[in-house]
Formats: C-alpha cells, structure tokens, sequence
C-alpha cells in the first residue's frame, strides 16, 4: 500500500504544480466583502455583498473532510478533499460597487473531485477571459452600505437536501457469500458501504455544514418487512452481525437500503433532517437443503 501512496501523492503534487503555473492560488476560505450576520435560530439576516473583486480567476480553494467508508464490512478511515473555485460573475445593481454592472468573484459550490475542481477552473478562467472586454472589474464604493438579504437557515438547508444531496449520497453495495444459503443455517450479509458523509453547501448566511448518517436494512424475502436498522455494514461468517436462518430451500429475493438523516448547522442555527434512503437493486438468492443419505 505504501508504494500506491507515494506515487499518488507524486501525481497530486504534479497536478499542483501544473495548476500554480497556470493560474495564481489562494489557498484560504472563501471571503465575502463587508459581510456580517445577526440573529440565531429561525430567520438570519445577512449583510453581504456575496462577491469580492481581490481573488484570481479560477482560483482554488480547498479543505477537507474525514470520512468513514466501509469495504466488505470493515470501516477505513479516508480524508476526503474539499475544493471550491472562484468563477467570475456579473454584477447588476449592487450597491456595494460603484460601477455595475460589473465583474467580479463567486465560489463554486464544494467539489471532491480534483478533476471536476480543474475542468471548473479552465471554464472560470475562459469566462473571465471573455467578459473583460465587456464589463470592468467591479470597484467597491467607498463607504457603501452592503445589501441586506434575510434567509431562512432551515429552509435553505432542506432545500439543498432534497434536491442536491439526496443525488450525492452513496449507494452500498451488498452480497452473501458464497453465493447461496443453506436450510437451518444462517446466511450472513456483506456489504460496501459508506454510514456518515460530510456535506457543505455556501449560502448568503455562510457555509452550512449537514453531517449525514446511514443505517442499513434489508429485506430477506420479497414477502417479508425490513428488518435493521443496522449501524455498520455486516461481516462475513463467522463474525457477521447481519444474517437470516432460511428454513425451506427454494429461491429468495433479497434486498436492501440505507436510510439516511443528518445533524447541519448555518450561521447560529441547527436542526436535523432525514427522509432520504439510497439502494441498489435486488438479488437472487438460491436456498438449498442440506440432506444426508446412508449408503450400506
């Protein structure tokens, strides 16, 4: 494993180096200019400009996350990188700028893919490129009053929930070795999956961070109810903590899903959510019977 990690981080520091050579890094969280909030629970209000004019174009920002992810029921930790880029956006009627409608920088929603991170970073920069010729970098009014937005913390949360990280979850993967069950003795379930993910999403009160948390349930017939909820993903015989004793042999469809609730918190405010579930299809599963016979 060690030799893997070495060669990984050579290429990471190599994309790195590729990166700072194309574009200036800034390597700090993202600011916004004259922001500040008041208030704490229910409603927030927010003064922000939600742009600022300092940081390069395509610019990279990053952070990270720790993660616990599950392979065949044993859980490995992983650090999982955060990255967020600077994309330049038009100004229209901002106050806070004397010469709208103007250019200037946004983040990027998070990222964990260096990849999708760079692929962001070269359109960021062609944009800019591109809209320099038409508008002015936006120049701060002197003394400018920022504009003042209210938000519903809960509400903004829930709503990025359902609609964004409900697609972002993971799916487990599931099997019960060696393939088949056997009458009378129990048929332990294995599977790959991920029980708490870290999500972050920038809105005008600040970054709001929602810790999600799976547990597993299966359905070991199409006939029967769910049964769990359980916390990890299950081991193999003889360790497993997930298994099912079939008593006649035949054929069952077994399935299974993981629900998923989460704890967030966003500029003073914090709450809980849940109401998602991710899994994958079905599968067949052969019961058969153990039966003895005497030979004379």
């Amino acid at each position: 494993m060690k030799p893997r990690t070495s060669t990984r981080k050579l290429l990471t520091a190599s994309s790195a180096m590729l990166l700072a050579a194309t574009v200036p890094l800034r390597l700090s969280p993202p600011a916004y200019a004259d922001s500040g909030v008041t208030g704490s629970g229910g409603t927030i209000t927010v003064n922000s400009s939600g742009y600022n004019t300092y940081a390069s174009p395509g610019g990279i920002t990053s952070s990270t996350t720790t993660q616990s992810i599950y392979y065949n029921g044993w859980a490995i930790q992983q650090v999982i990188p955060v990255y967020y880029v600077y994309t330049p956006q038009v100004v229209v009627a901002n106050p806070d700028f004397s010469n709208e409608p103007c250019l200037a920088m946004t983040t990027s929603a998070p990222i964990q893919s260096y990849a999708e991170a760079y692929q962001l970073q070269v359109s960021a920069v062609q944009t800019w490129n591109s809209l320099t010729g038409s508008y002015p970098v936006c120049s701060p009014r002197s003394g400018g009053t920022a504009s003042t937005v209210t938000v519903n913390p809960a509400q903004v949360v829930t709503t990025y929930w359902n609609q964004t990280i409900q697609n972002q979850l993971p799916i487990p993967h599931f099997s019960i070795p060696p393939g088949f069950a056997l009458t009378g003795l129990a048929a332990f379930l294995t599977a790959s999956c991920t029980t708490a993910k870290t999500f972050y999403d920038n809105t005008a009160a600040g970054t709001a961070t929602i810790n999600a948390t799976g547990q597993l349930w299966v359905r070991w017939d199409s006939g029967q109810g769910w049964s769990g909820p359980y916390d990890s993903c299950g081991l193999p015989w003889p360790n497993g903590t997930i298994s099912h004793v079939y008593e006649t042999n035949g054929s069952a469809t077994v399935s299974l899903k993981e629900t998923w609730s989460a704890s967030w918190s966003l500029a003073g405010a914090s709450g809980t959510l849940g109401g998602l579930y991710t899994s994958p299809g079905p599968t067949a599963l052969p019961i058969y019977s153990i039966t003895s016979e005497i030979y004379e």
